[in-house]
């Protein structure tokens, strides 16, 4: 059973039941290789801004487990996780509480990937190419979260699914 994050009363939680088999499964995926030792969480949160703080708190605090350096703790996966979850709450589900966020991160000895998943259209990251000194966007208070998250970020992949949009956040230990 999943835990929704942002429900009046509800704390952050791992969902505990269940979620052994789908983190096996996604690190097989993502690292078939890997015979390192990982942990793995996964959280479901109604679209409320509320809600990014306590789960960015708790990937750093497993990055920072993992022996990720200080900057990548303190500034590498804070900023591009907020980014990826306020862009899912706000863009992809244009901010209906009613709508979950899943996410689901994964880190070992090695490296980072974080699954940020929105009930939204999705877009093609490859085709946001604008950078924050780009004339026309100088002005603008917002649209600068891909640009944070490929700076900070070894890869960040964009996919669209059947029923919303995934965004995977890849960063390898420093």
């Amino acid at each position: 059973m999943a835990t929704r994050i942002g429900q009046r009363g509800a704390s952050p939680r791992t969902v505990a039941r269940g979620e052994t088999v789908a983190a096996r499964a996604f690190l097989a995926e993502i690292a078939p290789e890997a015979t390192v030792t990982h942990v793995s969480k996964r959280w479901v949160l109604v679209s409320d801004l509320q809600c990014i703080g306590p789960v960015v708190e708790d990937i750093v605090a497993l990055c920072a487990a993992a022996g990720f350096s200080p900057r990548q703790c303190r500034l590498n996966v804070p900023v591009a996780i907020t980014e990826a979850l306020a862009n899912a709450i706000l863009q992809g589900n244009r901010n209906v509480v009613s709508r979950t966020v899943v996410v689901l991160a994964v880190v070992n000895s090695e490296r980072m990937v974080v699954d940020v998943t929105d009930e939204g259209q999705g877009f093609d990251v490859t085709v946001e190419q604008r950078t924050p000194d780009d004339p026309d966007w100088l002005e603008r208070e917002d649209g600068r979260g891909i640009f944070l998250m490929r700076q900070l970020m070894d890869e960040v992949v964009s996919e669209c699914l059947e029923a919303g949009h995934l965004l995977r956040l890849i960063l390898h230990k420093a």
